[in-house]
């Protein structure tokens, strides 16, 4: 055999081996998680800024969008592999799509964040009747409508809905096109802090039905499960560094989400955040969580025996709810 014949062989040798190489120590995709603005869940920026992530050894891309309504989509499109979301989102990607979200995490629940506002001389409840009100569609501001008009012994069909996208409810209010919007921070800040509209509900008289929480399509969920553990991990860094350092968080929180520091501790007096230790409390297929993709599908599609206590556990997933619970 020649020498140019052997050099040959050789180098295509080493050409493989560093391709195989390559492959076998090539990374693995970011987790890409698509988020709106909200507070609730914006400890997963300050994770992200604060290194938490890549510490504890994931690659996570926030996706950030402007409404629940872009998050869910970008989810069925399969243009994220999970999403930050109320159970709203969770349930209609499981619906109607080809998707399967499974819970992660419990990020938060709404304790009087989420709120109604409404003209100053409508004083209560019974009073929205025949009023034009602002809100997202297909969210779960419309649950929380639904909730609150039940109190003043209203329904859905004696108020005049107007749909409309979260950014533009401070537009509609000053334009006077509507009377009464359901909306949360910073959009809700920016709203009374024009003095035309006033409180007069919120999720503070509904405790723990308004949650959130990160899910994942089952796919990812059961291929990146180390992964799904390490951005658990991180969420509860995340929580505990807001706890001891607040100012500097809500400064950073505020960067990503539009709002000053002073404005989102004022608001995170009204929102329970989840820390990491408390999640299995929630990540059980009997759990209060459970409860409440139960409640809530009934609610919202109250002719559909669509979520029952049988298959509310496709939800949460028994190897992913063992993992990330850290129960059985």
């Amino acid at each position: 055999m020649s020498g140019t014949r052997r050099y040959y062989i050789v180098f295509v040798g080493l050409l493989a081996a560093f391709a195989l190489a390559a492959c076998s120590e090539a990374p693995s995709q970011p987790l890409r998680v698509g988020i709106n603005p909200w507070p609730g869940y914006a400890p997963l920026f300050l994770a992200a800024d604060k290194g938490f992530f890549a510490e504890e050894g994931v690659e996570v891309e926030l996706v950030e969008l402007s409404s629940l309504a872009d998050v869910r989509r970008a989810f069925e499109r399969g243009q994220t592999d999970g999403m930050a979301s109320s159970l709203v989102e969770v349930l209609d990607a499981d619906r109607n799509s080809d998707r399967a979200p499974v819970i992660a995490l419990m990020a938060d629940y709404s304790n009087g964040a989420d709120v109604i506002l409404a003209k100053r001389d409508i004083t209560g409840i019974a009073a929205l009747k025949g009023q034009r009100i602002g809100l997202e569609p297909g969210s779960l501001n419309r649950f929380i409508l639904a909730r609150a008009l039940a109190q003043g012994g209203l329904t859905m069909d004696e108020v005049e809905i107007v749909s409309l996208p979260q950014l533009a409810l401070q537009e509609a209010v000053e334009a006077d096109a509507v009377d009464a919007v359901v909306t949360y921070p910073p959009i809700s800040t920016g709203i009374e802090q024009t003095g035309l509209f006033a409180q007069m509900f919120s999720s503070a008289e509904m405790p723990g039905e308004v949650v959130d929480v990160v899910s994942f399509d089952r796919e990812t969920a059961l291929r990146r499960t180390s992964d799904i553990d390490a951005f658990v991990r991180a969420w509860g860094r995340a929580v505990d560094e807001m706890r001891q350092n607040p100012k500097e968080s809500y400064q950073i929180i505020g960067r990503h989400i539009g709002m000053s520091a002073k404005d989102l501790e004022d608001t995170y007096r009204g929102i329970e955040v989840i820390s990491a230790d408390r999640q299995a409390e929630f990540l059980r297929s009997d759990g209060p969580l459970a409860d409440g993709i139960q409640t809530l599908s009934a609610i919202l599609w109250p002719d559909e025996a669509d979520v029952d206590a049988r298959s509310v556990g496709r939800f949460f997933g028994e190897s992913a709810y063992v993992s990330w619970a850290g129960t059985e």
